[in-house]
């Protein structure tokens, strides 16, 4: 693997312990501007240059990937002074490490063409779902079954903010106990500005419903004007 020194003050404190995580299935989710996207793609990169691994990346409409968790993870690598590791695919959103690890983006809006997902070397061994609770559980459960088989540690890992507290992600993964569980806030986020923060908490006299889904990160019913 690649021996390259990454300074654990680019990360959230909130997120550290997370880091070397190796449970089955890890959640983020909380309030908006909390860092978890950025650290979770920030964790991948640290993991892919020090084992072997191939991730695949999901959103229920592929071609959202673009924008969001592709530009993402090109950031981080610009950032972070790697680009000399990694090659770049723009137009089939891949990413390939030199050590032959590799990332692929894709969209659960066509779960068949998942099912022939292939990397150049290796198996598939991790599986992030951004916005997670925009996917259906029969899907989720799809790529349950594309992460078995092999010989590597296996992962999947969730993020996403608490729109609904009916959504099925609550039911079937945290209030099971089936996977571990981190969430977040702005307040958790050591880069915001000032600002930002308090952007954030002017929604507390605006949009109560706002306010405490993507400020406070609390699960809370479904506001009828959304409907």
């Amino acid at each position: 693997m690649i021996n390259v020194s990454i300074s654990k003050k680019v990360f959230n404190d909130k997120y550290l312990p997370y880091l070397d995580n190796k449970d089955r299935y890890l959640l983020f989710y909380g309030g908006g501007s909390s860092g978890k996207s950025y650290y979770i793609v920030q964790r991948y990169i640290y993991k892919i240059l020090k084992q072997k691994m191939n991730l695949l990346v999901v959103r229920q409409t592929g071609n959202t990937n673009r924008n969001s968790t592709f530009a993402l993870f090109k950031q981080v690598i610009r950032q972070w002074n790697l680009s000399n590791q990694f090659k770049i695919n723009e137009s089939d959103l891949r990413i390939k490490c030199v050590n032959s690890n590799e990332i692929i983006f894709s969209g659960l809006d066509d779960t068949e063409k998942l099912k022939s997902v292939t990397f150049e070397s290796g198996e598939l061994t991790d599986i992030w779902i951004e916005e997670a609770t925009e996917t259906l559980e029969e899907d989720v459960n799809q790529l349950k079954v594309r992460l078995r088989g092999g010989t590597s540690n296996k992962q999947m890992v969730l993020s996403f903010n608490p729109v609904n507290i009916n959504h099925w992600i609550k039911k079937h993964f945290i209030d099971s106990g089936l996977a571990t569980v981190c969430h977040s806030t702005y307040k958790d986020n050591k880069f915001l500005t000032e600002d930002d923060k308090q952007t954030l908490e002017s929604f507390k006299d605006t949009d109560i419903y706002y306010y405490n889904v993507y400020c406070l990160g609390q699960w809370r019913s479904i506001r009828k004007d959304i409907l």
